[in-house]
């Protein structure tokens, strides 16, 4: 069962990492197409054009929100398999500590 804490641990750690470097590409990204779009408007591009972009800039800001949600919940796994370890941790120190008062 410790095992199995400790992988879903790595797992949920891994996974954080895995979205946090997507949520930093995808703003990137946006940051890329706020300027592209402001150049384009200086540029007197047309409106078909702006518009693309906007609507490209709201996918990505849609991306971020579920991005976000899934970073939640990973956290929220993060946090009760470490509790999860610590629990199985205390448990073994404790009949170790036993063991040893009553052999030693």
């Amino acid at each position: 069962m410790l095992r199995g804490f400790r992988r879903q641990l790595e797992e949920h750690r891994r996974e954080i990492a895995e979205l946090d470097r997507l949520s930093t590409t995808l703003r990137e990204q946006q940051a890329k197409i706020d300027r592209e779009q402001k150049d384009a408007a200086a540029a007197g591009a047309s409106d078909a054009n702006i518009a693309a972009m906007a609507e490209r800039r709201a996918r990505i800001e849609q991306s971020l929100a579920e991005i976000e949600v899934q970073t939640r919940t990973a956290r929220q796994g993060l946090s009760e398999a470490y509790y999860g370890v610590r629990r199985f941790e205390i448990v073994a120190a404790v009949r170790a500590e036993q063991h040893r008062r009553r052999h030693g």
